[in-house]
């Protein structure tokens, strides 16, 4: 586990102690209810991008599935001699 956070930025320490003072709990427990409400909304941005995403790739397979198909498939003895080697 990492060591400890160290704010160098007095304006950030600053509004750490605000947040803090404001809710009437500590620093590390402002500083917890602020982080993980962001990374919640950070993870369902995260998760809707991710679904987008899927999404377009599975459009795009079935347009791909969905073309004609040319002939039979290629096989390796189609594609290289007895000894291994490209025909």
């Amino acid at each position: 586990m990492p060591g400890p956070i160290q704010i160098k930025r007095a304006d950030v320490a600053e509004a750490i102690r605000c947040l803090a003072a404001l809710k009437g709990v500590s620093i590390t427990d402002a500083i917890s209810d602020a982080v993980n409400a962001q990374l919640a909304i950070e993870q369902v941005i995260a998760r809707a991008r991710l679904s987008k995403r899927h999404a377009a790739a599975n459009r795009i397979l079935a347009q791909l599935r969905s073309l004609p198909v040319a002939g039979p498939a290629l096989t390796d003895a189609d594609l290289y001699d007895e000894n291994g080697l490209p025909k």
